[in-house]
């Protein structure tokens, strides 16, 4: 798709929300007429997409919904500014998927290029909206782009150098199953060229790992685990050796990967200790958005910890962060929270330590959780879903925890 073809055409913005935002603002600048639209419900926005020829989704609008299989019977090409940043782009996209991970390391994967002398762009839900810089790209840049499940669905094109840090259940109130989710994911790899890379853990399973005609570099998280880090936890050694590896594509020096990785701090929001109270080490994981990322956050710590868990009900199931939590002697207490809290309660049953619900005010169940701790232990915040039920986004949970931390 190129901008010539979009003139003249009447285009439909589904969705308004911060994904889209800079396709608007491109689109204007460019006098490329379009009209954004609303709805309270599927019949509303299956009526109001039929006088369009072109559709541009919004990722929380699921590709397989009713609207949109009817918006494809009827001829509309159905887009989302993704899609058309592929096919815009001067330059190679560096393209990072995962169920977890993928914020850390597309940040670090951006710092380790920026020290190592490339001119790189950090685009996503860590970085800037690639519309607010498409125009300043020229064709030796490099663009690095963290990629969503809702992101992949639809995707026509793979990036150049694809990551995949790994698989697990998630999204599962937005795809219908865990096959649709994973099947989103392969688009990273499933058009990839001979001459392009896919950096890959060797968790992925096998068939997902043939996928595409790129040339394939496992990734191997002993090899960094002997490297200095201010990164909490086994897991992001994950998200290291993947960052790693992509330098080692660009022939980024060792003493240059190895300062950044010594110095990257952990990101806002992601198993982040914001203060030592009281010598109680409050740690906020509020971006743990599945079980596999709480689970990780619950290994990194020897110490005794009070987890505050739960949120929005998305369809995950939570047997396996039962387990876990049974299975970890340092767990000393829980306060369950959210929609999600019956289902967690259910799973660690005949857990011995205390258990609150945590029904009430995110401030009181701070409280709450202090009051549960003593000197030497951890306060961690790792909710392990989404948190629509109490917070406007993830982001918006994690600053109102760390608010209430720094006035404690």
């Amino acid at each position: 798709m190129t901008l010539a073809e979009l003139q003249g055409k009447k285009i439909a913005i589904a969705g308004l929300g911060v994904n889209n935002q800079g396709l608007v603002d491109y689109f204007r600048e460019k006098n490329i007429k379009f009209e954004t639209l609303e709805w309270e419900s599927w019949p509303e926005l299956d009526e109001k997409l039929q006088p369009f020829e072109v559709l541009f989704r919004t990722p929380g609008l699921p590709y397989a919904s009713l609207p949109i299989t009817r918006a494809l019977n009827r001829g509309i090409l159905v887009y989302s500014q993704t899609k058309l940043f592929f096919d815009l782009c001067p330059c190679p996209i560096i393209g990072i998927t995962g169920t977890k991970g993928k914020g850390t390391t597309a940040n670090l994967v951006y710092q380790i290029l920026k020290q190592g002398g490339r001119k790189v762009w950090l685009a996503g839900n860590v970085g800037r909206d690639p519309f607010d810089f498409l125009d300043e790209l020229v064709s030796d840049d490099l663009v690095v782009l963290e990629l969503s499940s809702f992101q992949l669905q639809d995707l026509h094109k793979s990036p150049k150098y694809a990551v995949v840090l790994n698989i697990t259940p998630d999204h599962l109130n937005h795809h219908k199953d865990i096959s649709e989710y994973v099947e989103a994911k392969s688009n990273i790899l499933r058009h990839q060229s001979r001459t392009d890379f896919a950096v890959l853990s060797k968790q992925l399973p096998r068939w997902f790992a043939k996928l595409g005609a790129a040339r394939k570099l496992f990734f191997d998280p002993d090899e960094v685990a002997r490297m200095p880090s201010r990164l909490l936890g086994k897991h992001n050694w994950h998200n290291v050796a993947a960052a790693y590896t992509v330098a080692k594509i660009f022939e980024v020096d060792e003493n240059t990967i190895k300062r950044v990785i010594a110095e990257f701090p952990p990101l806002p929001h992601r198993l982040n200790p914001i203060r030592k109270f009281k010598n109680i080490l409050i740690v906020d994981d509020a971006f743990s958005t599945n079980i596999e990322s709480t689970m990780a956050a619950i290994d990194s710590f020897d110490q005794p910890v009070i987890l505050i868990v739960g949120g929005y009900d998305k369809g995950l199931d939570f047997g396996a962060l039962g387990k876990k939590i049974l299975s970890s002697p340092h767990i000393k207490a829980l306060i369950v929270i959210g929609q999600v809290a019956p289902k967690i309660i259910s799973a660690v049953a005949g857990y011995r330590g205390q258990i609150a619900n945590g029904d009430r005010s995110l401030s009181e169940i701070v409280r709450q959780a202090m009051l549960m701790a003593a000197a030497g232990d951890v306060v961690l915040f790792s909710p392990g879903t989404s948190s629509f039920d109490m917070f406007k986004n993830e982001a918006d949970r994690g600053e109102q925890f760390e608010q209430i931390v720094n006035q404690l």
